[in-house]
């Protein structure tokens, strides 16, 4: 079996049967023969995405490569052990310094910010991503998406074994966390066999699930603890008891000491209760018209995408979010909410 081109053959290839044909090939040779890459994902990226946009740079970096990753917005602060280490760099205008980017868990330009940029003086683009493509977007020759697939961390895992490359025990944890987080920690109906089986082989690189859901789970500070109570204390329900709805304010930010990064999978709880099949985090900065976000997180057979395009925001079928184009506060975005969720449920 030969190796792939631009890459080198480890010296023993993992046991396990290698998924080669779901990747394209121009994805493998774009990526095998480039020397300077740029890492790209979306705004205010989630462990997915940073769990995946970690493996890839340390992967990718072992044999010389310049690989620098931009990132934009703000993250959870559990996460940022996923940055150590890394070449971090400010997303550039033009990307004339590079012979290839990558977009990870997305697929447009325009999930990159909120500053308009564009792909200026792009020389090559690959793009790894399991968000659905909207209608009238076609995938690109060297698009990896696959929206059937858990995570990006999982067809990141893909992607390594098709290249016949293995993960040091550091990057195969970071792919572990891109997983949980986007399967409920492996509770979710997005689960599949494929799933379980990228998870058992990340193990098998040296993976330890434990660490990942003490990273996840446990290992709380106390202000998010207090945000979580106030969270909770927001909650009503609606739509006979199947749309749970919690709001996150300044004044709840100052008293629990928190910040907005705190509120990751915050609206969980919403979904955990009995007979809700959408839950919705309205996140209010102060900020004004249009930058009030609401995050979903749904039950079959409710799709939150479908909510979210609504509002001009996206995401999977179980979990999405939107910027209200026409709220400025929390109350604002809840009753447009509302007033038109009932047809999504």
């Amino acid at each position: 079996m030969t190796a792939e081109p631009g890459f080198k053959q480890p010296a023993a290839a993992p046991s396990a049967a290698v998924p080669s044909a779901a990747v394209p090939s121009a994805v493998i040779e774009l990526v095998g023969r480039a020397r300077r890459i740029l890492l790209l994902t979306h705004h205010n990226p989630d462990g997915d995405a940073l769990g995946s946009a970690f493996a890839l740079a340390r992967i990718l970096g072992r044999d010389g490569r310049q690989v620098d990753l931009a990132l934009t917005g703000f993250w959870s602060e559990h996460l940022s052990f996923l940055l150590d280490g890394l070449s971090l760099v400010e997303k550039p205008g033009v990307f004339s310094g590079y012979d290839l980017v990558v977009l990870l868990d997305c697929h447009t330009f325009g999930r990159l910010g909120e500053d308009g940029s564009t792909a200026d003086d792009l020389p090559a683009l690959v793009v790894i991503d399991h968000h659905p493509l909207t209608e009238g977007e076609k995938a690109g020759e060297n698009w990896f998406v696959q929206p059937d697939a858990s995570s990006t961390g999982e067809l990141v895992w893909l992607f390594l074994k098709a290249c016949r490359l293995q993960a040091p025990p550091e990057a195969a944890e970071a792919l572990l966390l891109a997983i949980a987080s986007d399967t409920g920690f492996f509770s979710q109906s997005n689960v599949t066999a494929g799933t379980l089986e990228a998870a058992a082989g990340l193990v098998e690189w040296g993976g330890c699930l434990e660490r990942v859901h003490r990273r996840l789970k446990a290992d709380l500070p106390l202000r998010r603890l207090k945000l979580m109570g106030s969270a909770l204390d927001s909650l009503r329900l609606h739509c006979g008891g199947r749309l749970a709805i919690m709001a996150v304010t300044p004044d709840l930010l100052e008293k629990a000491g928190a910040v907005m990064a705190d509120t990751e999978d915050l609206v969980e709880m919403g979904r955990s209760l009995a007979g809700v099949t959408l839950s919705a985090l309205i996140k209010d900065e102060g900020r004004g018209v249009g930058r009030v976000r609401v995050s979903l997180r749904s039950r079959e057979p409710v799709n939150a995408s479908a909510l979210a395009g609504f509002f001009g925001g996206g995401g999977h079928r179980l979990a999405a979010a939107y910027n209200d184009p026409e709220a400025a506060t929390a109350e604002e975005a809840a009753a447009n909410l509302l007033a038109r969720v009932e047809r999504f449920l």
